[in-house]
């Protein structure tokens, strides 16, 4: 059973109720003690009259004796009374038996009456059953009275009167006590209650999200107030919850929209990306990244500026091509993403349609258009990976569509390129190759290999250091596999310092040997080598360390080498130099040459490239190349040598041309360096045999 709830209002009238309850008790005691003192004030007036009367003489002693006329005097039951004379006996009374008997013989006689003297002229007695006067009767010249009357009456009529008074008082005082009480209920309900009970309506309004609700004040008092506070307060929730919308919108504004052309962004496309997949429909999906093509050269010509206009030109184009077909992101950068849905069941129907939604598209991306002062084009590269449900997860569709636009940058740009898993394998063959690589390189797995070179058709002069991978499982791996990787990985810095202290190693070995001593060995360095800000002392280092003579080190640089920081560059081989290190351009004339460069670079060799040897007597081209290259190297005072010789044809006919050194397979492969020195001492027995010089000088 719950107990009763009492709200605040009610509690405030219980209480009201309670204090006038007190206050009216309080004054209905007070006012009956009133009445009943003035009707005994009354009675005690009368009383007084009758006793002038008697003074006076305007009433005969013998009316003490007359019940209904003293009744009527006094307004009281007459009970009864007698006149004492002087001598202090009986000389009336309402009962003859007490006539002539003395004061002290009547039943009930107080003596002290008697005593005249010091009592006044009048005093009454009231008692729970009677009222008693006594009168003294005074002469005109004595102060001794004449008589004293003693009279009683019944006080049972003043106690009924007293009790109708105080019924009649007790009961008007309720009737007001409960008629203001209803009266302080029904107000407080007008007034504060029925405007509470508004007032908590309203907030249950404002609690369910009405915040446009308003409480009417409807008087200026304390409720009032608390209604205008809450009108106030709800005001200012609205405009807060306003604010905190806004800035919600923006922040999954930020959150999910590219700022820069208003498109979703990456984490929004993919969001949709993951909802479409665990959807598994009936017909094929795809994801298509596009990539735009040379968009780093345009920044760096014309300006980010451009590069932004640019970006949001290519976003509304794409936006425009694909209407409602697709949905479209920027990923980032200058690459977009389109989610495609319900192409088709069969593959190859929805690969025509994506097919055919590209050729749309790049249509619209190659029409021209004006950044800043400037008209130009624009083409984009595109990768698709198809998708059928959840067969394929969200990172490895993300990848597929990756592989598959490098493949079209790959293939020529502005193409589109569909996913297959030729792609995925090679993407898995080097991603092995490169752990291998990084494992190779803690085993210690590599070797080299090193092939000579000569002058003339005999004389020995050195030999290129070549790097070879024995891999355990794989067999030998071609440096074109993973050389390019090493590039790219950065580990080409570690491989390469390897390759240096290995043949400085060689250089100390054969330096022990006078046969050998003068013998000079190349190494291969690349370009991020030789851009290693430290790149000068680790040579050194290494030279220092293992004691090799810095005069037989020729350190061999590529065009490539030389495409940035050509500064820098030749700062560094003068530092080497100064050390007695030489230097090579390998692979000239395939590259972008520059005369001016080669005049400043302090080379001491150029290498004519095998590219060149190869066909110099069948293309009349590369014959003139070679040519132009030996008479270039001539005029600069520079040794040139021939890679790539591998007939006795070719050998003299770049003998002819001037050529002095060679190096290919016509005089010897790259192999160990125990077969490597088989074939040095081969040579060197022919040139002892002949009379040729064992010092091959610089």
């Amino acid at each position: 059973m719950h107990r009763p709830r009492f709200g605040l209002i009610a509690r405030i009238a219980w209480l009201v109720l309670a204090i006038e309850a007190l206050a009216f008790g309080a004054l209905t005691a007070v006012y009956l003690d009133r009445s009943r003192t003035l009707m005994e004030r009354r009675i005690e007036t009368q009383l007084q009259r009758v006793g002038r009367m008697l003074q006076e003489e305007n009433l005969p002693l013998n009316a003490v004796a007359t019940p209904c006329l003293m009744s009527d005097l006094i307004g009281l039951g007459y009970q009864g009374g007698f006149v004492l004379g002087g001598s202090g006996r009986v000389i009336v009374a309402s009962d003859p038996l007490l006539l002539g008997k003395k004061a002290d013989e009547v039943p009930g006689f107080d003596p002290s009456w008697l005593n005249a003297s010091v009592r006044p002229e009048f005093e009454a007695f009231f008692a729970p059953e009677r009222l008693t006067a006594v009168l003294h009767v005074r002469g005109p010249e004595s102060s001794a009275p004449l008589y004293t009357v003693v009279l009683t009456f019944d006080t049972a009529e003043l106690r009924a009167a007293t009790r109708e008074v105080i019924a009649w008082g007790a009961a008007l005082s309720l009737a007001f006590l409960l008629f203001t009480s209803f009266a302080i209920v029904f107000v407080a309900h007008r007034l504060i209650t029925r405007r509470v009970q508004h007032t908590l309506r309203a907030l249950k309004q404002i609690e369910d999200g009405a915040l446009e609700m308003r409480i009417s004040i409807t008087a200026t008092d304390e409720l009032g107030d608390l209604q205008q506070g809450i009108n106030s307060m709800t005001e200012k929730l609205a405009a807060t919850i306003a604010e905190q919308k806004q800035a919600q919108a923006r922040i999954r504004q930020l959150a999910f929209y590219d700022q820069l052309t208003g498109l979703p962004n990456r984490v929004a496309i993919l969001e949709y990306l993951r909802e479409v997949l665990s959807n598994d429909g009936g017909s094929h999906g795809a994801l298509l990244l596009f990539d735009l093509d040379d968009f780093k050269t345009l920044n760096e010509t014309l300006g980010h500026e451009a590069g932004d206009e640019l970006l949001r030109e290519v976003a509304e184009r794409l936006r425009d091509g694909l209407g409602g077909e697709a949905q479209v992101a920027r990923a980032g950068g200058d690459e977009f993403l389109v989610v495609l849905t319900g192409l088709d069941e069969d593959e190859a129907e929805a690969r025509g349609r994506i097919e055919a939604l590209f050729e749309r598209l790049r249509t619209l991306l190659v029409q021209p258009c004006r950044i800043g002062h400037a008209q130009m084009r624009t083409t984009a590269s595109c990768g698709a990976a198809l998708f059928h449900g959840a067969q394929v997860g969200l990172d490895e569709l993300l990848k597929r569509a990756e592989l598959a636009m490098y493949h079209a940058k790959a293939s020529g740009r502005n193409r589109l390129c569909f996913f297959d898993e030729e792609m995925a394998r090679a993407v898995r063959h080097r991603a092995e190759l490169e752990r291998d690589l990084e494992q190779a390189i803690e085993a210690g797995q590599f070797v080299l290999y090193y092939q000579l070179q000569v002058r003339g058709p005999h004389q020995a002069v050195g030999a290129e250091a070549l790097i070879r991978w024995p891999h355990p499982e794989r067999g030998m791996i071609s440096p074109a596999e993973f050389i390019p990787l090493a590039e790219e990985t950065g580990l080409i810095v570690p491989l390469g310092r390897w390759v240096l202290e290995t043949a400085c190693r060689q250089l100390v070995s054969w330096a022990s040997t006078p046969e050998t001593a003068q013998l000079t060995l190349s190494v291969n360095v690349s370009a991020r080598q030789i851009y290693q800000p430290d790149f000068v002392d680790q040579v050194l280092e290494v030279v220092e360390k293992s004691g090799a003579d810095p005069r037989r080190l020729k350190l061999e640089l590529t065009e490539s080498t030389l495409a940035s920081d050509i500064a820098g560059v030749i700062e560094k081989m003068r530092l080497l130099k100064q050390k007695g290190i030489g230097f090579a351009l390998d692979d000239f004339g395939t590259g972008y040459s520059s005369l001016t460069y080669l005049k400043r670079l302090p080379l001491d060799e150029l290498k004519i490239d095998q590219s060149f040897v190869r066909d110099v007597l069948t293309d009349s081209n590369d014959a003139a190349i070679a040519r132009t290259i030996v008479a270039l190297a001539h005029s600069l005072g520079l040794e040139v040598i021939a890679e790539g010789v591998e007939t006795p044809e070719q050998w003299k006919f770049l003998a002819e041309l001037g050529c002095p050194a060679y190096q290919g397979y016509y005089f010897a492969r790259p192999v160990p360096i125990e077969r490597f020195e088989e074939t040095l001492r081969g040579f060197l027995l022919v040139q002892r045999e002949i009379g040729l010089p064992t010092d091959s000088g610089r």
